[in-house]
This record gives structure tokens, C-alpha cells and sequence, in this order.
């Protein structure tokens, strides 16, 4: 992967792009009713990427994909899933290819010019990992240490603006987390929740991710709805609050690598 989720997640969206989008269910804004009856079906617009909403054994699943399984069996909808490239979520919500964005998008100024986000979901940022024997806690041990990152993400160029010596990259993330367990770097970094997920899928006990941390890029994440759904965004931000009321809110990050830290506030 070129990007990481995280970097895709802050990158801007050119509604003028076009793309041949697949649609993995029925693809349309199923859900809009004109005659202002009530919603039976509801699409979801996402870029199939784990761990965050992406569709396994014919099943959405994720972070966010779950979350909004759990909210719309609350409110009777079936859920249809729509799938892009990440850079075209809000042009395929503008033109009503689904309904809702569901996909870790990160809440930002730019992106409500466009269209409006519901209340945050959860949180996360970039994760700094270390060889499981390692005394660092925090960005301010890493002078003179051997810094790694993923080639092609920011996390390459971040490294570069730390106090550390000599940079290391690596073309995945499987190879990143490998150098670390190796010995050939002293801390590294990447996106929290896709290491976190990583990890849980595949063990690790010689690597660990630095707790507790306080990212450098912090994500606020939400999903996003066209402008004038208002209807929806209020459905949905009342079933996040009787999610989050519930166990399952935070079993379901649990479940993905992520902790109660990662809980919206």
C-alpha cells in the first residue's frame, strides 16, 4: 500500500475526479424517500478498507462498518454498501450514490464545506511502536535513535523532523513492523488503528505499541452525509448515542485493536 490509511484519510477530496465505482449491493441513495415516508434501506459509501469498513464473506464488517450495522439495526434499515476509492467518497455522496460516508473519514474544515458530519464516532491517530524490550515512552527519547517508517506515507517525512540519526524506510507495513521486531530500528511509526488491527490478527511479542501516546496527527472521525439530509444525520447521531450507552460501543474497538482511549469523548 503506497498510503497509509491514516495519510488517505487526511487527504483532500476533487469531487472532480471521476471514477468507475462497484457497487457491492444495490448502488443509489436508497434510502432518500421522496414521499417523506419512512427509510427501509440505507447505502453506505466506503472504500473497502480494513480494518475501519470493508466487506468480508459477503458481510460489512470493520470499525465503522460494524457501528453502522449496529445503528441501523436499530432502526429496521438494511444496509447496501457502495464501494470507491477513497478520493471519491464525498462525489459519489453528492451524487447520490449512497447515503452516508462510513469509512474512518476524518472531520475537517474543508471537508464540511461539503458535506456534514455526525457527531464523532471514535478517535485515532498515528501509533509509535518499539521493540517490546524498549524503555522510549514518547517522541522526546527518539535523539539519536534509528527512526522507521513506511515509504510514500507522511510518517516518512515526519521522521525526517524528529531529533532522531539514521532513517529507515520500508515498502509495507509488514516489512515496517518486521524491522522493528528485528532489531533494525529503535521506534517507528504508523497509523494507530491499522497496526492495532494488524497486531491482533497477527501477534507479535516481539514489537509493542508505546501506551499511552499522545499522536502527532490526531483524527476525529465521523460519518459524513449530504448537506441537506438533515433527517439523517439526526437518525444517525441518536442511534450513536444509544450505541455508545451500550457494551458493544466499545467491545467493538476492542475487537479492531483500539482501546477505551479511542471512545469519543
Amino acid at each position: 500500500m503506497k498510503l497509509s490509511a491514516h495519510i488517505k484519510r487526511w487527504s483532500a477530496v476533487t469531487a472532480a475526479i471521476t471514477v468507475s465505482a462497484v457497487a457491492l449491493a444495490a448502488c443509489g441513495g436508497s434510502g432518500d424517500s421522496a414521499d417523506g415516508g419512512e427509510r427501509d434501506t440505507i447505502t453506505i459509501a466506503t472504500s473497502n478498507d480494513a480494518p475501519f469498513s470493508f466487506v468480508k464473506d459477503g458481510k460489512l464488517t470493520g470499525i465503522d462498518g460494524e457501528m453502522i450495522n449496529a445503528i441501523a439495526k436499530e432502526n429496521g434499515w438494511k444496509v447496501e454498501v457502495f464501494t470507491t476509492v477513497f478520493s471519491t467518497l464525498i462525489a459519489a455522496l453528492k451524487a447520490k450514490k449512497a447515503d452516508v460516508i462510513v469509512d474512518a473519514m476524518y472531520v475537517t474544515d474543508e471537508r464540511k464545506k461539503e458535506i456534514d458530519f455526525t457527531d464523532t464516532w471514535y478517535t485515532q491517530g498515528e501509533a509509535m511502536i518499539v521493540p517490546a524490550e524498549s524503555t522510549i515512552t514518547s517522541r522526546d527519547e527518539l535523539q539519536g535513535k534509528v527512526l522507521g517508517g513506511q515509504t510514500g506515507t507522511a510518517f516518512a517525512d515526519f521522521i525526517k523532523g524528529l531529533k532522531g540519526g539514521e532513517i529507515k524506510l520500508f515498502d509495507s507495513q509488514a516489512a515496517l513492523i518486521q524491522g522493528i521486531a528485528n532489531g533494525q530500528v529503535d521506534a517507528a511509526f504508523t497509523d494507530s488503528a491499522v497496526v492495532s488491527y494488524s497486531l491482533v490478527q497477527n501477534p507479535n511479542d516481539k514489537i509493542k505499541i508505546v501506551e499511552p501516546y499522545e499522536p502527532f496527527f490526531p483524527g476525529t472521525i465521523g460519518a459524513g452525509v449530504r448537506k441537506d439530509d438533515t433527517a439523517l444525520l439526526t437518525e444517525l447521531n441518536k442511534g450513536l448515542v444509544d450505541l455508545k450507552a451500550s457494551p458493544r460501543y466499545v467491545e467493538i474497538l476492542k475487537k479492531y485493536g483500539l482501546t477505551e482511549a479511542n471512545a469519543a469523548k
